[in-house]
């Protein structure tokens, strides 16, 4: 979306326009939101989500979790330990592949024994490596996906009430904000926005009702 703005336009006409549409008319439809009620949606959103982590930090973080590390996150202990065996017994492979290749030079075993046992040697190291790599990709996201969450907690333990958005605040809590095409089968106009949280911790979603937000500027 970009920003519309004029001298002409009150703070209540400003808005952002899809800027998808503007450049390819099939990749998007013509649609925008008015910078005071997106703010007001932003706004209302952060505050639920600094309220619910000040409340909920244990619940918070399990919720952040990837499902796929949250599932396994239990059984971290038990890959790091794995991963040291499995690093052990490679390394133990090459001593005994190097003390095979020696027994075979000084005619200790055939050259046919020497085949066998040093093709088994090497199809357990080939697993290995490849369950040593599995386990580090696991562990290093788990361990990283825990830093982002314990980072954006300390950052929203910052806030008490957010009363302004800032592009500080902006920055450090949010990613990106999707807003989607309006719907109007309700019989008035309805649009969806999506707040996707730093380090992907989260995603809000909310919706702006018009017939909501035209009454409460009618009142005001």
């Amino acid at each position: 979306l970009y920003l519309c703005r004029a001298t002409t336009m009150t703070a209540d006409q400003e808005h952002l326009k899809c800027g998808t549409y503007a450049k390819d008319k099939n990749g998007c439809t013509i649609h925008f939101v008015r910078t005071i009620v997106l703010k007001e949606i932003i706004l209302g959103e952060l505050n639920k989500m600094v309220a619910f982590v000040k409340d909920n930090e244990d619940e918070f973080v399990q919720m952040a979790m990837d499902n796929s590390v949250q599932k396994q996150s239990s059984e971290l202990s038990k890959s790091r330990k794995k991963l040291k065996e499995s690093e052990k017994r490679i390394a133990e492979l090459d001593r005994l592949f190097t003390r095979l290749y020696e027994d075979n030079v000084s005619g200790k075993i055939s050259d046919e024994r020497f085949s066998i046992m040093s093709a088994g040697y090497e199809d357990e190291q080939k697993k290995l490596r490849a369950t040593v790599a599995e386990l580090t990709d696991f562990i290093e996201t788990a361990e990283q996906k825990s830093a982002d969450v314990t980072a954006f907690i300390s950052v929203v333990q910052k806030y008490e009430r957010i009363t302004e958005l800032t592009p500080e605040i902006m920055h450090e809590l949010i990613e990106k904000i999707v807003v989607h095409a309006p719907d109007k089968s309700s019989g008035h106009r309805t649009q969806q926005m999506d707040i996707y949280y730093r380090f992907d911790v989260a995603v809000s979603t909310a919706v702006a009702d018009s017939m909501k937000y035209d009454k409460k500027r009618k009142v005001a």
